[in-house]
């Protein structure tokens, strides 16, 4: 805004709340990314002066977005969960949803293979963004096998919770091992696919 007669512009209340918000965004996916890259180099007992200097910030926005280190674990698991989540809502809308649902298990396995900070395991706490973002997940990978189901792709007794008990299972087996290589998780994951195929 430029009120009349001058040429200076002032910037109306909104508009600076409205900056203010997107700056605090973007500083808060700033620290939990340096904090995913910081807790691989260091180890879970890395601090929060090393996580802040990474994400080029101040200590206190670190502390203003997240109480404990639980919390900033907790928000890594939403991001990487979210990745996973648009994998699965983009499958949706295949019309093939038998190789879908493979290529979904595929690029998870794939970006899991990169994942040195298994922050899964340092998991103690409650998040009721985590919760939200699981339900979500689920929801759309349900929906996916019924629709894959109906294609005759998958066979009709499979259950999401027996996809994720496999799929789990060969991601935390192969984490375990040290495996680094993304083709070796793309074939764990055609193996999983392949037990549900009908």
């Amino acid at each position: 805004m430029t009120p009349a007669g001058t040429g200076t512009s002032v910037e109306a209340p909104a508009e600076r709340a409205g900056r203010k918000r997107a700056d605090a965004v973007r500083n808060r996916e700033k620290v939990i990314a340096a904090a995913e890259q910081v807790f691989a180099e260091q180890g879970i007992e890395a601090g929060i002066p090393e996580i802040a200097e990474r994400a080029g910030v101040g200590k206190g926005t670190v502390y203003r977005n997240f109480e404990t280190k639980d919390d900033l674990v907790a928000a890594i698991l939403v991001r990487r969960m979210t990745r996973f989540d648009e994998d699965i809502i983009e499958a949706l809308d295949s019309d093939d949803p038998g190789a879908a649902f493979r290529d979904a298990l595929r690029k998870g396995a794939a970006r899991a293979s990169d994942l040195s900070f298994p922050a899964v395991m340092y998991w103690t706490g409650k998040s009721p963004e985590l919760d939200e973002t699981k339900a979500k997940v689920r929801d759309h990978m349900t929906r996916l096998v019924r629709k894959a189901k109906k294609a005759g792709a998958i066979r009709k007794d499979a259950k999401v919770d027996e996809i994720w008990t496999l799929f789990g299972g060969v991601c935390r087996s192969l984490g375990d091992a040290g495996e680094a290589d993304p083709k070796v998780w793309r074939r764990h994951a055609d193996l999983v696919a392949d037990a549900f195929r009908a």
